[in-house]
């Protein structure tokens, strides 16, 4: 069974502390790609999906973002803002959307984030929203638990890449939370569906030592207790930049040219 999902909520607060001084004076979000700001990307790859209406949850030193996009209007879309200063962690944009998304499913989007889809196919996100029904859906990379790059968010161990081409997805349980000994993990790709669920599955979660709530955290218990994620791998031929660093901003810049 399929749904249709028109709501997304984009968390765009963080501080862009590893970018400073710059992000002292414009957004990380807001940086240039190929002349275009990553979160218009966002916009475009969200509008691609489906989605219709935005709720961007943002800091109070962040006027630039509503500034530049405005009602949504020119996008064919209707976008809402949300202040949000406590710098409570990942988890805490959710929280603040509970309301907006009035109970329905919703598509969570790293704002700082760019994803690259192949030249032909089906775009990730759309695949993501319009894979099924399940309460909980998030795009991942596969990585060798050799050589996993830092800063990723492990979901858990993962099967070997497949060898037949074209997309597909997993049922994620218990059993692969842990993922010592593993050859494969799976990280997640800062794309996910998630249900109402999360809401108090994310009031249950206790916040780590610093004080921040995380998502992975709350959707790792969820699935602890016996419920199934369902993860869909970006296929080799699709790309995803963190671009909450110089390093990796400057891969998406050399390699998003055009």
């Amino acid at each position: 069974m399929t749904r249709t999902i028109t709501r997304a909520v984009v968390a765009a607060g963080g501080a862009g502390t590893k970018m400073a001084p710059v992000t002292r004076i414009i957004p990380k979000e807001m940086l240039p790609v190929a002349r275009t700001p990553i979160l218009e990307r966002l916009v475009h790859e969200l509008h691609t999906a489906g989605i219709r209406d935005v709720l961007f949850v943002i800091s109070s030193r962040k006027s630039q973002i509503p500034a530049y996009f405005g009602s949504g209007a020119a996008y064919g879309m209707d976008f809402s803002y949300r202040v949000q200063d406590d710098g409570a962690g990942p988890g805490a944009p959710v929280l603040a959307a509970e309301t907006w998304t009035q109970g329905l499913p919703f598509v969570l989007a790293f704002g700082d984030n760019l994803i690259r889809a192949a030249a032909e196919g089906e775009a990730p996100l759309r695949r993501l929203v319009h894979g099924g029904a399940s309460d909980c859906s998030v795009l991942t990379r596969l990585f060798a638990a050799d050589s996993i790059p830092p800063h990723e968010t492990l979901l858990g161990a993962a099967h070997p890449p497949r060898s037949e081409p074209g997309p597909y997805a997993i049922d994620f349980d218990k059993d692969l939370l842990d993922h010592t000994g593993a050859r494969w993990v799976h990280a997640c790709a800062a794309r996910w569906v998630l249900g109402p669920f999360i809401f108090e599955a994310l009031r249950a979660c206790p916040p780590r030592p610093n004080g921040e709530l995380y998502l992975i955290d709350a959707v790792r218990r969820w699935i602890s207790a016996g419920n199934e994620l369902r993860a869909v791998p970006l296929l080799p031929t699709e790309l995803r930049f963190n671009c909450d660093n110089w390093e990796t901003y400057a891969d998406a810049v050399a390699t998003l040219r055009t």
